[in-house]
């Protein structure tokens, strides 16, 4: 579980995609992990980007004021990467969204 990895989420019967956002040893260490969950119906904006994997397909718009830590037990299966610019466009959303 890496930063910028697109994993698939299983929670109170409900799935969903979220990108990891945590620092890799943060993650490493901890039994859960800092994540944005993803959106395919909700429009983006600065502080919600949409997103790309590394094979430039479309995975969503980032939640980003919904970042938040979820237990580890719940991330099924991983769905790729985010491409390079997805990832700036997250990092910015999360400055953005966090006032730092």
């Amino acid at each position: 579980m890496k930063r910028g990895e697109i994993w698939r989420v299983v929670r109170a019967g409900r799935e969903r995609s979220v990108v990891i956002v945590g620092h890799d040893a943060l993650t490493l260490e901890r039994d859960a992990v800092l994540v944005v969950p993803l959106s395919e119906v909700i429009g983006a904006s600065l502080v919600q980007p949409h997103l790309a994997d590394n094979a430039g397909r479309p995975v969503g718009v980032a939640l980003t004021p919904r970042v938040g830590e979820i237990a580890k037990g719940y991330l099924k299966a991983p769905r790729g990467e985010l491409e390079a610019a997805s990832g700036e466009s997250l990092d910015i959303a999360l400055r953005a969204a966090l006032d730092l």
